[in-house]
């Protein structure tokens, strides 16, 4: 036992012996010179979009300069920026894009030069403004190339030029719309595109098919079907039928054939249960179904009406929070309950890109949906109003 314990003792010596001895760390890095670089953080993440509504209104945007690398910085660094107009063309051409350079008099620099001062790193956040009305045009979109054009160290020059991509839109409140079609109060909430013309259930059952004219206006309706007050939702699919839930039972959904003139033909039903969704969006080739917990799943559907099971997914959380969600060209529109509408990017194998505000105040419509580009919103007085949509801007429907 006493033999046990000086063995102990003997190890836990050495032990705070090695603990007790300096190491010595070396920060000297081998090369680290190449990478003391000047460069831009905001060039990371190029481009750098920005909506801005055309008003009187000056906006400031922020940039920097900043000294990579693990090396101390020993001198006062000067920088010097500049918008190098010729950097839009290639920059076009590199990405397969058309932006325009950003007009003259619109922009002004309000710090061309800085420094970055001994034993600091950056220049601190610096500004240049924006002027908007009398100088861009709503939903286009500008490109402002601003630069590191001299400095008194190295220069990173893959990010030496920070991209500004600059899209006006329509003041808050000023946006323009039509008005498409005079519903009245009492015409429901159930329309939706077809092929560019209007089918819209009657709260007592009738579909009507309301022809489109040549000015973004819709004609007096005809009836082409009766007895649709049985379907909870009712939507255009695949461009050759619709498709309806019942509102009774468990949620079945069937199909009905229809030609382009609005006439029927056959029907079968073709799914099961579908009153576990709160909302089901058509989308391409599926069905987007939202459950009450706001899970979003995908059900791939073919033209003869039958699922593809094993595809059948969850692709989304969160989307309860949504008041109206509508597909639009290769993405979905999002409406909170606030009136904040956001765009979601989506693939066809249901991945997800990056979700955009792309508008506000459009809480003041109890149906939104869309017609080719364009998008149709119905009021509380039954009035339908286009909008000639384009996502690229913002869309503030109030002051």
């Amino acid at each position: 036992m006493k033999k046990i314990l000086q063995i102990s003792s003997l190890i836990f010596c050495v032990l705070l012996a090695g603990c007790s001895k300096k190491v010595d760390v070396d920060l000297n890095i081998q090369g680290a010179e190449n990478y003391s670089k000047l460069y831009m953080p905001q060039a990371v993440a190029n481009p750098i979009v920005n909506s801005i509504s055309i008003t009187p209104s000056v906006y400031t945007l922020k940039y920097s300069a900043y000294l990579g690398g693990s090396l101390d910085n020993n001198n006062n660094i000067n920088v010097k920026f500049g918008v190098i107009e010729a950097l839009v063309n290639e920059f076009n051409l590199k990405n397969g894009t058309s932006y325009k350079p950003m007009p003259a008099g619109s922009y002004t620099l309000v710090n061309p030069e800085a420094r970055i001062n001994e034993g600091s790193k950056s220049t601190g956040i610096l500004s240049l403004t924006i002027k908007t009305q009398g100088f861009i045009q709503p939903f286009q979109s500008y490109l402002l190339p601003v630069s590191i054009t001299a400095a008194d160290a190295k220069v990173n020059s893959d990010l030496s030029t920070t991209y500004f991509l600059i899209t006006g839109s329509y003041a808050p409140g000023e946006v323009p719309r039509e008005k498409a079609y005079a519903f009245g109060a009492n015409a429901g909430a159930m329309f939706f595109d077809f092929n560019g013309d209007i089918i819209g259930r009657s709260p007592n059952g009738p579909l009507m098919l309301y022809p489109a004219n040549t000015n973004g206006t819709f004609s007096t309706p005809r009836q082409i079907g009766a007895g649709w007050n049985i379907f909870n939702t009712i939507f255009y699919y695949g461009g050759n039928r619709l498709i309806g839930r019942f509102a009774a039972g468990g949620g079945d959904i069937a199909q009905y054939m229809i030609d382009k003139n609005g006439n029927f033909g056959a029907s079968k039903t073709i799914g099961f249960g579908w009153g576990i969704f709160t909302k089901i969006i058509p989308y391409k080739g599926l069905l987007l179904g939202i459950d009450g917990a706001g899970s979003m799943a995908m059900y791939p559907l073919d033209a003869a009406g039958n699922f593809d099971f094993g595809r059948i997914k969850t692709i989304g959380s969160g989307w309860g929070a949504f008041t109206q969600v509508i597909p639009y060209e290769n993405s979905l529109l999002a409406i909170e309950a606030n009136g904040d509408m956001y765009q979601f990017p989506l693939a066809d194998d249901g991945t997800f890109g990056n979700k955009l505000k792309v508008g506000s105040g459009w809480d003041m419509y109890t149906l939104v949906f869309s017609a080719g580009k364009d998008l149709l919103a119905l009021d509380a007085a039954g009035d339908l109003w286009r909008y000639k949509f384009n996502p690229i801007g913002f869309w503030p429907l109030k002051k």
